[in-house]
C-alpha cells in the first residue's frame, strides 16, 4: 500500500469510530428527574431469580446501582 493509501484507510477507521462514539453517547438515557441523583431509593420488595422475596432495604448502607429494563430484548 502506499502511503497516500494507508492515510485514507486509517481517516476513514477513524470517522467511523467517531460516527459509532457519537451514535452511542446520543442513545444513552438521560435521568427521567434529574434531582433524583444521588437521593434515597424508596423500599420495594421484587422477587429474586430464585422466586425469593427480595428488600430492597437490605442493601442501605451499601452503593447500589438500580437497571430497570422494559422487558424485551
Amino acid at each position: 500500500m502506499t502511503r497516500r493509501r494507508k492515510i485514507l484507510w486509517f481517516g476513514l477507521v477513524l470517522v467511523l469510530v467517531l460516527a459509532g462514539a457519537a451514535a452511542w453517547i446520543l442513545h444513552v438515557p438521560k435521568p427521567q428527574i434529574a434531582s433524583a441523583e444521588g437521593q434515597l431509593a424508596p423500599d420495594f420488595i421484587l422477587n429474586d431469580q430464585n422466586g425469593r422475596p427480595f428488600h430492597l432495604a437490605d442493601l442501605r448502607g451499601n452503593r447500589v446501582l438500580l437497571i430497570f429494563y422494559r422487558g424485551y430484548w
